[in-house]
């Protein structure tokens, strides 16, 4: 399994969104009906990303322990070099048993190049002026495994 975060867009009466990600270890999926802004403005400030070092980008969608689930992606450098990286929070509950003790929950970080970053941000926005479409995020191995897990 590979390190990657889908996010699937259909706008129809109301816009929705799959999340499915892995970083090769663990994985989580989460679908959510959205305001189509959210994912505008996503895009709007991963572009260039980072501008610095202490560049953080925050996206997050549902609310943290519902049991219809929520996304929460924080994009963050790890490095003075200018490293970047995601941690990946999702969680759902499990279809047909909606009672708090059977949500799912996985959390993670998956590294990432600049240059999927910039394929990823302008796959929402060509998924965003269609109506529908996949944007992928693909991780790359991590550089190091001691990178600090505070991140939250």
């Amino acid at each position: 399994m590979k390190a990657i975060i889908e996010l699937t867009f259909l706008r129809d009466d109301t816009a929705k969104v799959w999340i499915t990600a892995s970083n090769g270890r663990f994985s989580g999926e989460t679908e959510q009906y959205i305001n189509a802004d959210v994912l505008q403005t996503l895009s709007e400030q991963l572009v260039g990303f980072p501008k610095s070092n202490s560049d953080e980008v925050i996206f997050e969608i549902g609310e943290k322990g519902s049991i219809y689930g929520h996304c929460k992606f924080k994009f963050y450098c790890f490095d003075s070099a200018g490293h970047t990286a995601v941690i990946v929070s999702v969680s759902n509950e499990i279809a047909g048993n909606e009672s708090a003790d059977n949500i799912c929950f996985a959390k993670f970080k998956i590294q990432f190049e600049a240059s999927s970053l910039d394929k990823f941000s302008s796959s929402i926005k060509r998924a965003l002026n269609s109506g529908e479409g996949k944007s992928v995020l693909l991780g790359i191995n991590t550089y190091t495994q001691n990178i600090p897990s505070h991140y939250s």
